[in-house]
């Protein structure tokens, strides 16, 4: 019971006040940082070192939300409640990620009466570089040292490496894999 206030108090605190305070490079951006990635920290499943939740960021309550080390979340993001992030994923602004959306296989009900769909998880893989305003849909895998280029619309698993980009994504290219140097 006390638990669940404290976190209904953090959700308080988050989105009336500490999601709103600066982002780099105005004054007061590591305050802001700390204190978002602070929230983080309590309300997300698990999240790892050196977070960085940026300005108005929005992500539910977070409660299914992992988060890997060195990993952030892009100014104003959405963020759907069900997601796992790898380490090293870095965001664009304007991100909008989702686990569910409307149904819409019946004609005879408008679709706005259909209610949801189930929810599908997303997963992003390490190293992930996801351009300004691209859209992730429900249930996307996205695999390790990807690049989401800006405003792309995810609807299918991204593998290993691939630089995606349009609308709806398509692998435009693959990165070369580099060798590590030899002692």
């Amino acid at each position: 019971m006390l638990k669940r206030l404290f976190k209904q108090l953090i959700i308080l605190f988050y989105y009336g006040f500490a999601r709103h305070l600066p982002y780099q490079p105005l004054p007061g951006y590591k305050l802001g940082n700390a204190l978002r990635s602070w929230c983080a920290g309590i309300l997300f499943k698990s999240v790892g070192k050196n977070i960085v939740i940026k300005s108005g960021a929005y992500f539910g309550d977070g409660r299914n939300i992992v988060m890997g080390h060195c990993s952030q979340l892009g100014i104003r993001c959405s963020v759907s409640n069900d997601l796992i992030m790898g380490d090293y994923v870095l965001m664009g602004p304007d991100i909008v990620i989702w686990s569910r959306t409307h149904a819409h296989d019946r004609t005879d009900i408008p679709v706005m009466l259909q209610g949801a769909t189930d929810i599908r998880p997303v997963t992003i893989g390490d190293d992930v570089w996801i351009g300004l305003r691209a859209v992730i849909m429900p249930g996307v895998t996205i695999g390790s040292h990807v690049i989401i280029g800006s405003c792309a619309v995810v609807t299918k698993d991204v593998p290993d490496y691939a630089i995606v980009g349009g609308v709806p994504a398509r692998i435009l290219k693959m990165r070369t894999p580099t060798e590590l140097p030899h002692d």
